[in-house]
């Protein structure tokens, strides 16, 4: 069956923890150019931080899917698509968040609202870079209750504390009806049902004209998990967890070992 679209998360898939789009991954997806596939980033990150992965990437002419799916923008940064919380789930999401000492996070359209940054070791380091310059707003809790509970793209709370960040979890998934996923051990993500990458990927694929049971998809945790189950290819990294190992058609090298780019050179190579 021939692959018409590849999808890929960025950290912990394609970019090593430090590290940098390497000169394979460049080469995979200058592949996918000659080919006609399209090559398409899908990150729980903002626009913003997102800048230097696009230009290494060379994928400035590709749609992006941000903030876990909640956003799929066009190559000139146009909104396509978007979807937002409930409000019923930010409500109930943000007061089980108030309870516990971890940062929250606030995302909405252009700017990104954080609460209790110094519930982390590093914050201030930590938000700026994965914001990547957008507006930014820290520690205003007028603002945030003001400005950052309307029109939510996704809501985060953030600890390095391991016991904590795994009671917030099912602290949220008892009492909430929100979607509860994360992107890394000391993390909580949380959208409303019908969000996340699958969704976007899904409406991204029905404009470009691609079927989801033709476009290989990769990740590495647990918010990746909707998008790997919706297409023909799924695809773990080796350094993915167990859970998404469990789904993945095919288990990649890690990303530090260009996994992405090992199985793109098999696989399109092979589909020519």
């Amino acid at each position: 069956m021939p692959i018409r679209m590849i999808a890929t998360d960025v950290d912990g898939t394609i970019l090593p923890r430090g590290g940098t789009i390497s000169d394979a991954t460049r080469r995979a997806v200058a592949l996918c150019r000659e080919r006609g596939i399209p090559f398409v980033i899908v990150s729980g990150r903002w626009i913003g931080a997102l800048g230097d992965v696009i230009r290494q990437c060379g994928t400035a002419d590709q749609p992006i899917v941000i903030v876990n799916g909640s956003a799929v923008l066009g190559p000139d940064g146009a909104v396509w698509h978007e979807r937002f919380m409930d409000p019923a789930d930010v409500e109930r999401v943000y007061a089980v968040l108030r309870r516990y000492n971890v940062q929250i996070n606030s995302y909405v359209p252009g700017a990104l609202y954080c609460l209790n940054t110094p519930a982390l070791v590093h914050p201030s380091s930590m938000i700026k870079g994965y914001m990547g310059g957008g507006r930014l707003v820290i520690d205003d809790r007028d603002a945030f209750e003001a400005e950052a509970l309307d029109r939510v793209y996704k809501l985060e709370g953030l600890t390095e504390n391991t016991a904590l960040i795994e009671e917030v979890r099912g602290a949220l998934e008892r009492e909430t009806n929100a979607l509860v996923t994360h992107s890394s051990w000391r993390n909580v993500e949380l959208m409303s049902h019908g969000m996340g990458k699958a969704a976007s990927l899904g409406w991204l694929a029905e404009r470009l004209g691609v079927d989801l049971a033709d476009c290989m998809a990769f990740g590495d945790n647990a918010n990746d998990l909707d998008m790997l189950r919706a297409v023909g290819w799924p695809v773990a990294v080796g350094n993915a967890t167990d859970e998404v190992k469990q789904i993945a058609r095919i288990v990649a090298d890690t990303d530090a070992g260009d996994g992405v780019a090992k199985v793109i050179f098999e696989c399109v190579c092979k589909d020519g």
